[in-house]
């Protein structure tokens, strides 16, 4: 009975949630994504922070999720598909490091985020011209405290 008793003072609240996600986000002075999306080129192979609003999360399993800061906009994915995110992080402020790049995303992987993201086969029909875009490969994640 006293093992009981140890293991229910041990045990993690089923409400806990993960706070960090793949390496340990260690930069501390974020990069507005306004400058990223402006000027992409000036980050090539740069290491940065970003701290942003999760809009949409991979629905599937969490291997991608979409930034925004103001009105600009950003796909994060993962480093060596090492990590994912909870599915229910829309509307959660994260800090989020890692390489940006200037990106032409093809046809086929377009339509796979938007299948992902639950689009309807019509939205996903209309993708028919690869898609100039700037991503983001996160080392490391870090949910910022609810408000």
């Amino acid at each position: 009975m006293r093992y009981l008793a140890l293991f229910a003072v041990l045990a993690v609240p089923a409400s806990a949630e993960k706070a960090a996600f793949g390496d340990p986000v260690t930069l501390t002075e974020p990069t507005a994504l306004a400058d990223i999306i402006a000027k992409p080129e000036a980050f090539k192979d740069k290491e940065v922070l970003v701290q942003a609003v999760v809009t949409k999360a991979c629905q599937a399993k969490g291997c991608w999720m979409m930034l925004k800061d103001g009105k600009h906009e950003v796909r994060v994915t993962f480093k060596d598909y090492g990590f994912f995110v909870p599915k229910d992080l829309k509307e959660r402020l994260v800090r989020v490091q890692g390489v940006a790049a200037l990106k032409t995303m093809s046809v086929k992987d377009a339509r796979h985020y938007l299948k992902d993201e639950g689009a309807s086969k019509e939205e996903i029909k209309k993708v028919t011209k690869p898609v100039e875009t700037v991503s983001f490969v996160a080392s490391g994640v870090a949910l910022l405290p609810k408000s």
